[in-house]
């Protein structure tokens, strides 16, 4: 069932008034560890969300497969705890279509049943063959789905309900930002801001503070202002981006984040969904060739999380990409974080559960890195020859 709103198609799951109202009495959110990749679930009491269904691209590659199969046990093992949802997600929301974000997708639609599909409307990039996928089943099995366009949000964002019997007790799940038909998708992320009465998450997707990029696409493309200033902009005054638990943007990048974006978010509890930093292979596409996270993205974290972690974790970062055309190479460093800044990259799976009316969350890891093959670990550059 579909019906305007603003003048704007959407689904009938979108088209609800917004206010400000607390929220279900507990949440948990769940950062799963799939590499170099993105896929997190929110668990409210009467049902769960899903943000990203990404995969490293390693996953296609029989040393990868490990987190493909990860994230299907993972989402079963929420369900197992909770039998009466009957292995059913309730919203499943595509932040960008890049195959970090959205590899695991058809996994998640065949192994779930899945009540809505939300995406930004794009019809490109490295993700968009699954998401073509994605569409064309949810439209099979008439399941609810909104392309959100940047040009149908407005000041106090866009709220969607994707859970049953809302109330004045329901969460708030708001959307800041969609497709604005950018030449670098990563600018056309979609954000995610949900408030409970316990806490405020913020979900940025690869938001970037560049406005550099290509991508080959059938439709027309432009530059884009970079999509951390455009939130900054449109939100920085409003409250919209303060939030207590932040996951940040584009995997510890370093144009993942600005000093004002950071401040202006000020979390009290960081995450950063990045790769083995020890996984080079197979192809491209880890942590290690990207450098993630990058040290200054690390550096303005540490900055302005206000809440701590004991002990400190011993965390790898990098100074620099090894790419192909990486002169040198930069292999991580170990620094020591004693402020509540998580990484699948350094803690496996991430768990941040409030209890009832708590504001202090019990954040737990389990330290889930699967081995990495002698042949996908990193090798050494030989030495450039001398000049004679």
């Amino acid at each position: 069932m579909s019906k305007s709103c603003g003048g704007f198609l959407i689904t009938a799951l979108a088209c609800f008034l917004f206010g400000s109202v607390p929220a279900w009495p507990q949440v948990t959110v769940h950062y799963i560890n799939v590499g170099q990749a993105a896929a997190a679930l929110v668990e409210f009491d009467s049902g769960l969300v899903m943000i990203d269904a990404g995969g490293e691209a390693t996953s296609d590659h029989p040393s990868g497969e490990v987190y493909r199969q990860h994230l299907v046990d993972y989402i079963k093992k929420v369900f197992a705890e909770h039998p009466s949802w009957n292995n059913t997600i309730e919203g499943l929301i595509i932040s960008h279509p890049h195959i970090d974000h959205t590899m695991l997708l058809m996994d998640v639609l065949k192994n779930f049943t899945v009540h809505a599909l939300i995406d930004n409307g794009a019809e490109c990039g490295s993700g968009f063959p699954d998401l073509k996928n994605a569409r064309a089943w949810v439209t099979q099995k008439h399941i609810s789905y909104l392309a959100i366009r940047d040009a149908s949000i407005h000041a106090a964002g866009f709220p969607v309900q994707l859970l049953e019997n809302p109330g004045i007790d329901a969460p708030q799940i708001l959307l800041l930002s969609g497709g604005r038909g950018c030449l670098n998708p990563n600018n056309d992320s979609i954000t995610v801001r949900i408030v409970t009465k316990e806490t405020t998450i913020l979900f940025a997707g690869d938001s970037e503070n560049d406005d550099s990029g290509t991508t080959a696409c059938s439709v027309p493309l432009a530059k884009c202002v970079p999509e951390m200033s455009m939130l900054e902009t449109k939100y920085g005054t409003t409250g919209l981006l303060k939030a207590d638990l932040y996951l940040e943007a584009h995997h510890g990048s370093p144009n993942g984040f600005t000093p004002d974006f950071l401040s202006t978010v000020a979390p009290r509890i960081s995450v950063i969904s990045a790769g083995d930093p020890l996984r080079a292979g197979p192809t491209q596409f880890h942590g290690y060739e990207y450098g993630h996270p990058r040290d200054v993205a690390v550096n303005e974290l540490i900055k302005d999380t206000t809440g701590t972690r004991t002990p400190p974790v011993q965390a790898s970062v990098f100074s620099a990409a090894n790419t192909a055309s990486s002169k040198t190479v930069t292999p991580p460093t170990t620094v020591s974080i004693d402020k509540a800044i998580y990484c699948t990259c350094w803690d496996g799976d991430i768990k941040v559960a409030y209890a009832a009316g708590s504001h202090d969350p019990t954040v737990t890891t389990d330290g889930f890195r699967p081995p990495v093959p002698p042949q996908d670990q990193p090798k050494k550059k030989a030495a450039p020859k001398k000049q004679p």
